[in-house]
């Protein structure tokens, strides 16, 4: 296979110069770190923008970015396809196929945006019409516009990944990533919350322009309309599970404003704010894991990596729990100094964060579960849903009894129920032995638990 097949950019030559751009980019060093650096500026931009709203405002914007994650993995699976389709045909040498996938992959991805981005327009008005939307109309539109084009700007990444071009994903998924860095707070300041996200519509689109122009969709390859329905079916169950772990992690945002006064909620919105930035940062890493986990298992025998991903991942939950339990006992001078607006929500914070061990640990294992599980389905509609259902009844019966804190302390309580079900699901797909699976549960609630002590010992 050539290093134009599908597009690709060829990699830097020898002579050039050591001190270019691309030779620099092109050391394992520095596009290694590249996206995990950006990954924290992401973070830390999230984390400043409250700053720059009143609690009430920034509810709003709590809501309305939803739109934008919601847009950004509606690929009905055509990721998850591509990292079980192409490294397969890759290894065995089929490039044509390899070829062939690829460009279907990009076309499907394709048509999903279009429909979708009809869709969101349709969908918004009629509620704008109906007087239900909990934020600017306009500001809505652009979420969702900016989080569809995001989706149709991964396709050429989402390739890269599978044909194990490192160098190339971390690029494109960096240079994607640094919307949120730069485009969003620039909209923010220009145009308030519409400005926000015209500014990160306006970034994803001219980059899914670019990336498409690097690596171009040809119309003697385009899927039929058949061909191109029987690709999105055959993702649903992964794209099931990926939608409703993404409202999963919004959802107690969603469940908690229908219950609270807008004053209230823009505290909490701030806690889960800090919540999911952290998920995703942490999480977001696992991109660098999985791959060359799940390509293992496809070729050793059934639990021969059992051992080895209950120890990473008893590593992982340690470290996080060490930074976590650091961040619960800060909370308090860290709120009064950098958002003194937000202090009210130090005790909803302590309490959101208790759940961040166990919710980053489902994060790095489940895109294991979806590539090498043999029952994705079971994840979409099985296990997502009911830690989603958990997560309502435990967000209302605590918020009765306890308020804001116990609508907080209901994602600890679905996180570890959303655990366990997802361990016993790879137990049954023959990734983690009885035994792994029961240490990591055990690693897990112990870290909870004593992250739960110390909430409630420091209030």
């Amino acid at each position: 296979m050539t290093s134009t097949d599908l597009g690709l950019p060829a990699e830097p030559r020898r002579g050039w110069n050591r001190w270019s751009p691309i030779a620099f980019l092109s050391r394992p060093l520095v596009y290694g770190t590249f996206l995990p650096a950006i990954s924290l500026l992401n973070a830390l931009v999230g984390m400043l923008l409250p700053m720059l709203m009143t609690p009430h405002v920034f509810g709003e914007y709590a809501l309305a970015v939803t739109l934008f994650q919601y847009g950004l993995i509606f690929d009905c699976g055509a990721g998850q396809l591509a990292d079980r389709w192409i490294p397969p045909a890759f290894a065995r040498g089929q490039f044509d196929e390899v070829e062939r996938l690829g460009q279907r992959l990009l076309w499907v991805r394709l048509y999903i945006g279009t429909v979708l981005f009809v869709t969101a327009i349709v969908g918004l008005t009629a509620l704008e019409a109906l007087d239900q939307l909990p934020f600017g109309f306009w500001a809505g539109v652009l979420s969702a516009s900016a989080g569809i084009f995001y989706m149709v700007a991964l396709g050429p990444g989402f390739i890269y990944r599978a044909l194990s071009k490192r160098r190339n994903y971390a690029l494109a998924i960096g240079i994607l990533s640094f919307g949120l860095v730069f485009a969003r707070p620039f909209g923010l300041f220009a145009g308030g919350l519409t400005g926000c996200f015209f500014a990160l519509a306006l970034w994803y689109l001219a980059f899914a322009f670019l990336f498409h122009w690097q690596m171009p969709p040809r119309l003697k390859t385009r899927p039929s309309p058949v061909e191109a329905a029987s690709s999105v079916v055959l993702g649903l169950p992964f794209f099931a599970t990926s939608f409703v772990w993404a409202f999963y992690l919004t959802a107690n945002r969603w469940f908690a404003s229908r219950l609270m006064e807008p004053g209230i909620f823009g505290h909490f919105a701030f806690s889960t704010n800090i919540y999911t930035l952290l998920i995703g940062a942490i999480g977001g890493l696992s991109a660098f894991y999985y791959p060359r986990i799940v390509g293992r298992i496809a070729h050793e025998d059934k639990f021969a990596l059992s051992q080895v991903i209950t120890v990473d991942c008893g590593k992982l939950t340690f470290a996080v729990g060490g930074i976590v339990a650091i961040g619960i006992i800060l909370a308090t001078p860290l709120l009064a100094l950098i958002y003194p607006q937000y202090y009210e929500s130090v005790s909803t914070v302590r309490m959101l964060l208790a759940a961040v061990p166990a919710t980053v640990l489902v994060a790095w294992l489940l895109p294991i579960s979806l590539s090498a599980g043999q029952r994705p389905w079971i994840d979409g509609l099985l296990i997502y849903p009911a830690a989603t259902a958990i997560l309502y009844v435990a967000i209302r019966v605590l918020f009765q009894r306890f308020g804001d804190i116990g609508a907080a302390a209901a994602s600890t309580a679905s996180a570890l129920p959303l655990l366990g079900m997802l361990l016993v699901q790879l137990r049954h797909t023959r990734i983690l032995s009885t035994g792994a699976a029961a240490a990591l549960m055990g690693i897990t609630t112990i870290v909870t638990a004593a992250l739960c002590a110390l909430t409630w010992a420091i209030k």
